[in-house]
């Protein structure tokens, strides 16, 4: 904006001529103008350390709020009454701005240690790659996009260990079994050896490779048949062994927990450490309403969340996991009205509630995420589920279980409406996904009517 376009406005002009206007840097001047129509447009008679944050959060931030200080004072002087205001928002900005969180964007840039480059292999390999490309674009193959990109994944590291290990880069039964023993010994970069489910998907990668690749004896795809199978049963112990995690977990303990810690925030005096905090209260509070995937920290305002009819709700939205398969419906998400204030929170911050509306309607238009460091970098990608981790010794997962013993709590006819919020389409997965809980429920109701029974018998 101008700095004609500016002066002509209906509040500038008893001072349009001012010589201190006139020549104020615009940068100055357009930050004042800004704050003054923020102050009209609020009805703020005299600015507070939340007014100032939440115009600097509405504009460019810390630098608005210092090019708003440079031009108050070149027009009212250093002692302005404004001007404690308006440094006490600028440091709490630069105090959130100067922390330095874990983003997930580092993630996507790694030197190879384990892995070779896709031009690496061998051009056979390629080859069959490229046309299982062709396959999937043409709708022959259909799976998920990323297929072709999994396969490649998995096969450098597959010819990684295979050149390492001094063997030839091709596929036989005893090259896999070799693969087969380094992946399950081998320690991941947390120090912590693999879990099965990498490990099953590592070799279903590669056993459609094989598959899809049609060059291979079937013999050997069925050898990997074998060895998934094998690994799906282990897969089945872990699955128990995360019931006993979720048995270990009074559900009723979960949001008084996430609201301790919201309630904690006010003891913070680090306006960083009070943005960490009611991420950690939300991460608690609304992923078991509302059990989406590793996804949560890829949730923006306005582009997936949106506020509508009294409630944050997901609009046009498919689950990252399925969202690519023929026939699936937009997930009817949405955050229940109980943890709300939760994510009015994130929004608000440290300011006043009056704010909220023009927060919400800010958010929306620019996309905020739902998640993220106080210095504005995005969370990483398992965010929530480390949250829970650290909380109850499981991770975010778990909330699919919590929906089912809830759920199966109302009735077993209730557990189809389990299947629909976590996204389920088998009842194999309505049975996995049914915890120990739920079960001895189930027992316990099942021996109550077997008592009355035969109390009746014996009257």
């Amino acid at each position: 904006m101008t700095r004609h376009v500016i002066l002509a406005k209906p509040h500038w002009q008893p001072n349009a001529a001012s010589p201190i206007l006139l020549g104020m840097p615009l940068a100055e001047l357009q930050a004042l103008d800004s704050l003054v129509e923020f102050m009209i447009e609020h009805g703020c008679a005299e600015l507070t350390p939340s007014d100032c944050r939440v115009w600097a959060r509405l504009n460019d931030g810390a630098a608005a709020i210092g090019n708003a200080v440079a031009a108050m004072i070149k027009t009212d002087g250093p002692e302005a009454l404004p001007l404690a205001s308006l440094r006490a928002a600028e440091q709490s900005l630069t105090a959130c701005a100067r922390f330095a969180g874990i983003s997930r964007e580092p993630r996507r840039y790694y030197e190879r240690t384990i892995s070779l480059y896709p031009e690496d292999l061998p051009a056979e390999w390629q080859q069959h790659l490229a046309r299982i490309r062709d396959r999937r674009e043409d709708g022959e193959i259909k799976l998920v996009p990323d297929l072709y990109y999994r396969m490649t994944r998995k096969l450098c590291q597959y010819g990684w260990y295979l050149r390492e290990s001094g063997l030839a880069l091709d596929f036989e039964i005893a090259s896999l079994r070799n693969f087969y023993t380094y992946e399950t010994t081998r320690i991941s970069a947390r120090g912590a050896p693999l879990s099965t489910s990498t490990i099953i998907a590592t070799f279903a990668d590669l056993r459609d490779f094989l598959r899809f690749s049609k060059a291979y004896p079937k013999a050997l795809v069925k050898q990997l048949d074998k060895l998934l199978q094998k690994l799906r049963d282990r897969a089945s112990v872990e699955t128990a062994r995360k019931f006993a995690a979720l048995a270990a977990i009074d559900i009723t303990t979960i949001h008084p927990r996430a609201e301790a810690i919201l309630a904690d925030v006010a003891k913070q005096t680090n306006p960083a450490r009070r943005v960490i905090k009611r991420n950690r209260a939300m991460a608690i509070a609304v992923p078991p309403l509302t059990p989406l995937r590793r996804e949560w920290h890829d949730l923006r305002f306005g582009r997936d969340l949106v506020w509508a009819e009294g409630r944050y709700r997901l609009r046009d939205y498919k689950l990252r996991k399925t969202r690519y398969r023929p026939g699936r419906e937009d997930y009817p998400g949405s955050v229940h009205p109980s943890v709300q204030h939760f994510v009015d929170a994130r929004l608000l911050q440290d300011d006043d509630p009056k704010y909220l509306d023009a927060l919400r309607d800010a958010a929306g238009e620019e996309e905020w995420p739902l998640f993220i460091h106080p210095d504005g970098t995005l969370v990483a990608e398992n965010y929530v589920s480390q949250v829970w981790s650290s909380e109850f010794g499981t991770g975010a997962h778990i909330c699919r279980s919590i929906v089912y013993d809830v759920v199966f709590a109302i009735s077993e006819d209730a557990t189809l409406a389990g299947m629909l919020m976590n996204d389920h389409t088998s009842q194999q997965a309505r049975k996995k996904y049914t915890g120990d809980r739920a079960k001895q429920a189930s027992l316990a109701a099942a021996g109550k009517e077997i008592d009355d029974i035969f109390d009746a018998y014996d009257a």
